[in-house]
């Protein structure tokens, strides 16, 4: 194996502002690269990354921070380009604590707090390369693991090795290259499988729930518009199997999740047949473990989902309160 050559790495750079860019760029040269697509508009990014990954992602958050942490969730979730596990750092001039959340949380590699010299750069880029973490998968994330992090202590996801192209390309490992294709649709599989094994669960645990809080008299404080974007995403990924059955149960699902939202609609016989229906999909196309495995941490999940419920309505009528509550309980069920 060659020494690293990051000549050999293609990178796609973002920044709006032509001096940073530009500056980046010098940088980024000086430490070897050649192979630099640079884009001033966000449009044009999405545009060149809409099928082919390049083995470096670097995209500054400025000014359209929303639009590059839904552009990360796209790249990690498979809906854009033809590699989920690309190495992405973001970039950003704020030293906000809620900004670096915000940027770990969907999904990147790393965020570096501008101005940085080009040694810290390197630092940075040499840390993707050789000491880049695995990633794991959850219901509403798909990053690198940072469980070390109290903000992702208590999940329970095993952790899967994510192809690394810009290690491979720049160490020339001619065995990972030939690979490269079946390695990345390997472990695309083995992402789904757990992706669509957590959604399911999200739904069981809080149609479950739910249905505890409707028992005892009280109403459930759920987000059912989240409930319901966590139906329809399963039914994408099921429909990708392109089995009949399979999609009669996605649709099934998304339709009894929309009526849930309906004027009378939440009831006890509409979440408990949501539920059923969430753990036909995961028994049958979610593992072969089966639901057993998971009874514990359904349950688990379950009561702690109930008992925030409970809180969230007691407490409805404060705002921010409020909206704790409801990341709490989107944690809860993830």
């Amino acid at each position: 194996m060659a020494d690293s050559d990051y000549g050999r790495a293609s990178i796609a750079l973002y920044d709006p502002v032509h001096v940073n860019l530009r500056t980046t760029r010098y940088a980024l040269q000086q430490l070897g690269f050649r192979d630099i697509a640079s884009f001033t508009a966000f449009r044009e990014l999405k545009r060149a990354l809409q099928d082919d990954a390049p083995h470096l992602i670097i995209a500054e958050t400025s000014d359209h921070e929303a639009e590059v942490f839904r552009l990360v969730r796209a790249i990690r979730s498979g809906e854009m380009s033809n590699n989920p596990f690309c190495s992405i750092l973001l970039t950003s001039w704020r030293r906000d604590t809620g900004l670096v959340r915000e940027a770990v949380g969907c999904g990147a590699d790393d965020v570096v707090i501008r101005p940085f010299s080009t040694s810290f750069a390197e630092e940075r880029i040499r840390t993707l390369v050789k000491a880049r973490k695995p990633f794991i998968v959850t219901s509403d994330y798909i990053g690198p693991d940072r469980r070390k992090d109290a903000s992702r202590g208590g999940s329970s996801a095993p952790p899967i090795v994510a192809p690394n192209m810009l290690k491979a390309v720049v160490e020339d490992d001619a065995d990972a290259l030939n690979k490269a294709r079946a390695w990345i649709d390997e472990a695309r599989r083995t992402v789904d499988s757990e992706r669509l094994r957590r959604l399911c669960l999200r739904v069981i645990v809080g149609a479950e729930a739910a249905e505890r809080e409707l028992k005892a008299g009280r109403t459930p404080a759920m987000d059912l518009s989240e409930f319901e974007k966590g139906a329809r995403e399963v039914r994408m990924r099921l429909s990708h199997m392109r089995s009949s059955e399979a999609t009669r149960v996605a649709r099934a699902l998304c339709e009894v999740c929309a009526e849930l939202r309906e004027r009378d609609g939440l009831t006890v016989a509409n979440l408990s047949l949501a539920r059923e229906l969430a753990m036909a999909a995961y028994v049958a196309y979610a593992g072969d473990d089966g639901i057993e495995r998971s009874a514990e941490e359904i349950e688990r999940a379950a009561q702690m989902l109930q008992k925030r419920m409970a809180q969230a309505g007691s407490s409805q009528a404060q705002t921010d309160g409020g909206a704790k509550d409801q990341a709490e309980l989107k944690r809860a069920a993830s």
